[in-house]
């Protein structure tokens, strides 16, 4: 071999030596992805990674210390991409159970109960086939005992009792987690997942009895139907936590400081009856807090308590209410409760037949506002008739649904406005 032709091998040879210790050196040093949790009610999943060994292909992995309780039947390994296929696994006990004591009374169960991995097992997992380890695995799977719940501190500025001008709002977000495993996850990245309870409608009557059309001597029982399930919501927060093995974490999750907000006024004709008692029925305050990034948030809040402080947090909440799911884009609504300054009554006028059949009804709605400030107001009239009815005019304008006429306006200060609206009613057809 010629003299320049050995310099040029033995360069690149060594320029290879150098690439691969390189990327060797790289690999060991490469550190873990914190894991991720999706937490729902009673349950969590999660996925966590492992570095790469540098290894090119292995069939066996030993889990050190998992998690216990854990659901083996979910469990799954994941290069970069796929799942990968697991041929069998087992539990490698670092020691023999002990002994149990003749002495003591035998109990007899007619299930027969799993048997609990001894403390400080080790789970060998057998691949189907052979895994690149060069970008590391992960695991997944799921634990039961894991819960969370939401919270809200609302700081209102601005409502005095003349006037609601130039409100400001801070909000601290916090969610509470709640581990009941002995798995501990340090810088973990979290998800929610859950519905709202209270969103759920109330049991219905424990049944009725009806007559069995085949037979007159026998009744029929009918139980209520079943209430539709509540469908679950993912909230992505991807926030910091440090969740503790058996115990619970406090994680700060949103946070609003001295942002404006708006105040409005609801007239619902649900709680206010027609006719009205003299002097009218207060109106009750709603704050809404728009969840863009430009108030902070702009991310799905889940539902929880909110504790509402005026002025500033200090002493008793001012009132306690909840922040329902709230949507992005969306408003996040808290009811502030009823306020005297602000007062609604509703009449009916009258109700006449018609010439070519059916009946007409006349409605009126006085809103009145004893403050210095304008103020916001959202009428939401239910007509309170078995009749089918359809709007005809109405003094201002007005948004049709299907069970409601939807009024917004902006009421001058110590001002009163009459809204007036006629329908026309029809018999339903059987």
């Amino acid at each position: 071999m010629l003299p320049a032709a050995m310099n040029a091998w033995r360069h690149s040879w060594i320029r290879g030596g150098v690439l691969a210790a390189a990327w060797l050196a790289r690999a060991t040093a490469i550190q873990a992805e914190p894991a991720q949790l999706t937490v729902g009610q009673g349950w969590a999943w999660v996925r966590e990674f492992f570095p790469p060994s540098g290894d090119q292909d292995i069939n066996r992995l030993v889990w050190t210390n998992p998690p216990v309780p854990l659901e083996l039947d979910t469990l799954q390994i994941w290069n970069v991409r796929r799942p990968w296929p697991i041929r069998e696994w087992r539990w490698l006990a670092s020691a023999l159970p002990a002994a149990s004591v003749p002495d003591q009374p035998l109990s007899w169960h007619p299930v027969p109960e799993p048997p609990v991995p001894p403390a400080h097992a080790r789970l060998e997992i057998l691949l189907a086939e052979p895994l690149s380890h060069r970008m590391g695995h992960s695991l997944t799977y799921r634990l039961p005992d894991f819960n969370w719940k939401a919270f809200y501190h609302v700081t209102v500025r601005g409502i005095g009792p003349e006037s609601i001008d130039a409100v400001q709002v801070d909000l601290a977000g916090i969610l509470r987690i709640f581990n009941g495993t002995s798995a501990r996850y340090p810088d973990a990245r979290l998800s929610l997942v859950g519905t709202d309870e209270l969103l759920r409608p109330p049991p219905k009557p424990f049944g009725l009895l009806d007559l069995n059309p085949d037979t007159a001597l026998t009744d029929l029982w009918l139980a209520p139907a079943a209430p539709k399930p509540l469908i679950p919501v993912a909230y992505p927060l991807q926030t910091e936590a440090d969740i503790p093995a058996h115990g619970q974490a406090e994680i700060r999750f949103a946070g609003v400081s001295r942002k404006p907000a708006q105040i409005s006024h609801r007239c619902d004709s649900t709680a206010i009856p027609a006719p009205t008692p003299s002097g009218g029925l207060p109106l009750r305050r709603i704050l809404l807090i728009p969840n863009t990034p430009a108030m902070g948030l702009g991310f799905p809040l889940p539902p929880g308590q909110a504790d509402l402080f005026l002025g500033a947090v200090r002493g008793a909440p001012f009132q306690s209410g909840r922040v329902q799911h709230t949507p992005f884009p969306g408003t996040l609504q808290l009811d502030m409760g009823p306020v005297d300054t602000v007062r609604a009554s509703r009449r009916l006028l009258e109700e006449t037949p018609l010439p070519e059949g059916g009946w007409q009804s006349e409605h009126a709605i006085t809103l009145v506002n004893h403050l210095s400030s304008p103020v916001q107001i959202q009428v939401r009239e239910r007509p309170e008739t078995p009749r089918g009815w359809s709007l005809v005019r109405s003094s201002i304008p007005c948004a049709v649904t299907t069970s409601a006429l939807n009024f917004d306006l902006t009421l001058a200060p110590h001002a009163t406005q009459t809204i007036t609206y006629r329908l026309r009613l029809v018999a339903r057809r059987p």
